[in-house]
């Protein structure tokens, strides 16, 4: 099994073309995930709304009180030419597998179809949406 860093590597450059070889449709995936966001998400603070809705979705180990904490830094650490990164930190359990493989995805957000389980969030466009 990979380690995490491999997979989201894996990720990166097979799906986005981060650090790989160009996929020609990529620049029409971003627009189009940019234009239905743009739709979904009028106001610019939405974006924010999803980050604190998806703290809310997560699991936490037993006894621990939730956290979500949002940083922006002056640099690029994502290697895509961006001049400032946004890091988020939240204490909750972590991804699995699957998590990575949907917030990475468009429309398959893993807790679609879960609201009787308290999620709130089910769109999968946050990590796309850019």
């Amino acid at each position: 099994m990979a380690t995490p860093k491999k997979h989201i590597d894996k990720i990166r450059r097979k799906k986005f073309s981060i650090g790989g070889e160009l996929n020609p449709l990529m620049e029409d995936l971003h627009q189009a995930v940019k234009n239905l966001s743009a739709e979904l998400y009028a106001k610019d603070v939405h974006f924010l709304m999803e980050l604190i809705q998806n703290a809310e979705d997560n699991e936490y180990p037993e006894g621990v009180n939730p956290s979500l904490e949002l940083i922006i830094i002056s640099e690029d650490i994502t290697g895509t030419g961006a001049p400032t990164t946004l890091l988020i930190f939240n204490n909750e359990k972590g991804f699995s597998s699957k998590n990575i493989e949907s917030i990475c995805s468009v429309g398959r957000s893993t807790k679609k179809g879960n609201r009787k389980r308290g999620y709130i969030g089910e769109k999968g466009l946050l990590l796309n949406g850019g």
